[in-house]
């Protein structure tokens, strides 16, 4: 990182994307920056053919619109003005009386020559400035303002897709929310139609390097003929969706959306591909979507990504790295997925490494890549969940990330694997998995009292007086030996467990427990913020190996465990405070850190062939200390001795 490249931000500001100016830190202008850019980097506009709030008259009062659009060339007078752009907070609506998209239309009618208007709070609406036979003014729905260099939006073709950056999170859930407030469906409801289409989009990006079938353009969207012609063509997606996906859509199951809001959600997303962007950016975007809808249910509090990679990292850096791509990896109680899409993220930097390194060619190096993580996924990566829900939510997760999404199982984990039924039978068994990376569902409010499925635990029995069995345990306890049974002897596990567990005295019976069962390779204490605002349960990550039947019979005639090193962290940063709110690294001052990155983004050239592009944008640090513990960790694990302890 150069040091002329660094940009100190003083606290309550923001620097803008056009201008270089500091403006004021708030809600608005988060929006607008976002969405400045999108202007940008996604229609191809010039920083000199842009101001910021551009002052116009408006009868005999002046007001300033949020973002003004020029011709090139032209100067900058409220009669050159072509596109208008206004800005709210996520939760000011359209038909809000001043802040409204009657505000928008008001600026475009003082705009001779502004034919294009984009608004954008709660929803994105766009609208184009007519003039009818008689002469008279008025405004008609768009889908989309034209890109640069165009008089009006163009059909897409692949090789215009653009890669989403962070504004994917508020077009997800503008999306989710327009599904809501507009079909009459419930939360969860909404979230499956949504899923719906992001597979269609995915689908049609997967498979197509002409012209987007997930497109509609303005007059179609005016058009009652041009909604019921898109809704033809994405139900013709469906189908293709659901012939390659048999297993996550049943036959008979459509797409249940009214054309309008059909047509407002293609509008929002098709510019933009999310086979594209960036995993850390589709990742943090899924998840919020997925979280604001299922978030909760039985004890369901989903997995920091960075905590998820952590963990993903520590685990395989206990292996040598020519061994990655032949580790049965595992998660019993997958969620959305947040572990094996990490697992997926590493073994992708992995083949990148390798392939480029054996191809001149990048192209092909690329090619390669993606085909042997798909092969590498489909075959070595498994995940299962007792929440239907969550199960399609993790199945869509992998497709967005390269696949392995044919082996989540809908099942109990801590069933007797004698009563599991279907396809996971035949792929999930006990003593076959390297790795088990998971954060189980835990909390006494609902505890395990089946003593079916108590007696397939040791631990339920551990330590008890005439060989009692404990009335009910919670699921985290259970899934610790549950996962165990499912590792190989000298597997790994990594799980997210509650710090009762590791120093309640009360549960010491299941501290001598794991270390019967188990060496413990590592302990990482993460801070109480780590998963609020939803809950302020203490966690730690405790990653174990699996004892061999040799390792247990010595320790079993020696009296007690051998003795051993053990990693111990302790972070205090995890990138967000008990809000949620990300945190970024900040000068003794308090001052903001941003400085200029170059990102690597891997696109299609409009012949189909995969290259990469490489983009100089600005980044902030997340003070989050997790990838510091992965470095010690790696550094301490990697040594000669140790690692010949972990594997023989």
């Amino acid at each position: 990182m150069a040091e002329e490249a660094i940009t100190l931000i003083p606290p309550g500001k923001l620097q803008c994307v056009v201008t270089g100016k500091l403006r004021p830190d708030t809600p608005e202008e988060h929006v607008r920056q976002r969405i400045a850019r999108s202007l940008l980097e996604d229609y191809g506009y010039n920083k000199a053919d842009i101001e910021i709030e551009f002052t116009v008259n408006l009868g005999s009062s002046k007001k300033r619109v949020d973002i003004a659009i020029f011709p090139p060339r032209t100067d900058h007078k409220q009669e050159n003005i072509k596109i208008i752009v206004e800005c709210k907070r996520e939760e000011v609506r359209p038909t809000d009386r001043d802040n409204g998209v009657e505000q928008l239309k008001s600026y475009l009618a003082a705009c001779p020559n502004a034919r294009f208007g984009m608004w954008i709070g709660s929803e994105l609406q766009v609208w184009e400035r007519l003039v009818s036979d008689a002469g008279e003014v008025y405004f008609a729905e768009a889908t989309d303002i034209p890109r640069f260099g165009y008089e009006a939006p163009q059909p897409i073709t692949f090789s215009e897709l653009v890669p989403a950056h962070e504004e994917l999170i508020a077009i997800f859930k503008r999306c989710h929310n327009y599904i809501y407030g507009n079909q009459g469906l419930q939360k969860e409801p909404a979230f499956q139609e949504l899923l719906k289409l992001i597979f269609c989009k995915v689908y049609d990006e997967d498979t197509s390097t002409g012209e987007m079938r997930f497109f509609i353009s303005n007059d179609e969207r005016r058009s009652e003929i041009g909604q019921r012609r898109l809704k033809q063509t994405i139900d013709q997606l469906f189908e293709e969706v659901k012939t390659r996906y048999p297993y996550i859509f049943a036959k008979d199951e459509q797409i249940r959306l009214d054309n309008r809001v059909l047509a407002y959600v293609v509008g929002e997303l098709q510019r933009y591909s999310l086979l594209q962007t960036l995993a850390d950016v589709k990742g943090a975007a899924y998840e919020q979507l997925v979280g604001s809808n299922l978030r909760g249910d039985r004890g369901e509090f989903f997995t920091p990504r960075n905590v998820c990679e952590m963990a993903a990292r520590m685990t395989l850096a206990t292996y040598p790295r020519d061994k990655w791509l032949k580790l049965r990896i595992l998660d019993p109680a997958c969620g959305t997925g947040g572990f094996l899409v990490s697992v997926m993220n590493i073994w992708r930097e992995y083949l990148e490494s390798v392939q480029r390194a054996k191809w001149k060619n990048e192209s092909k190096a690329l090619e390669e890549t993606i085909r042997l993580l798909r092969e590498t996924a489909n075959q070595y990566l498994s995940g299962i969940d007792f929440n239907p829900v969550l199960v399609r939510a993790a199945q869509m997760n992998l497709v967005m990330h390269g696949d392995g999404s044919t082996n989540v199982y809908h099942a109990n984990s801590l069933l007797p694997p004698g009563e599991w039924t279907g396809e996971i039978t035949k792929h999930i068994k006990l003593g076959s998995f390297d790795i088990i990376l998971t954060n189980p569902p835990f909390g006494s409010k609902i505890p395990i009292d089946d003593p079916h499925i108590l007696a397939q635990f040791e631990l339920s029995t551990f330590e008890m007086e005439n060989g009692a069995r404990r009335a009910s345990m919670p699921p985290e306890q259970l899934f610790i030996e549950r996962c165990l049974q499912l590792l190989k002897p000298g597997g790994r596990l990594a799980i997210v467990l509650p710090d009762s567990i590791l120093s309640n005295p009360g549960l010491a019976f299941i501290r001598r427990w794991i270390l019967k069962r188990a060496r413990v390779i590592a302990s990482v204490d993460l801070p109480q913020v780590t998963f609020e605002p939803y809950t302020g349960t203490q966690t730690s990550v405790l990653l174990l190996q699996k004892k061999t039947d040799e390792e247990m019979r010595i320790e079993r005639q020696a009296g007690k465990p051998l003795d051993y090193e053990i990693f111990m962290a302790t972070p205090e940063a995890v990138g967000h405070d008990r809000r949620g709110e990300i945190l970024y690294l900040r000068t003794p001052e308090g001052e903001l850190i941003e400085y200029e990155d170059t990102v690597t983004i891997t696109r299609r050239n409009p012949s189909g062939q995969l290259v990469t592009e490489r983009r100089q944008q600005k980044v902030r640090e997340k003070f989050d200390q997790l990838p510091e513990v992965v470095r010690y960790f790696t550094e301490w694990v990697s040594k000669p001795e140790r690692m010949r302890w972990l594997n023989g």
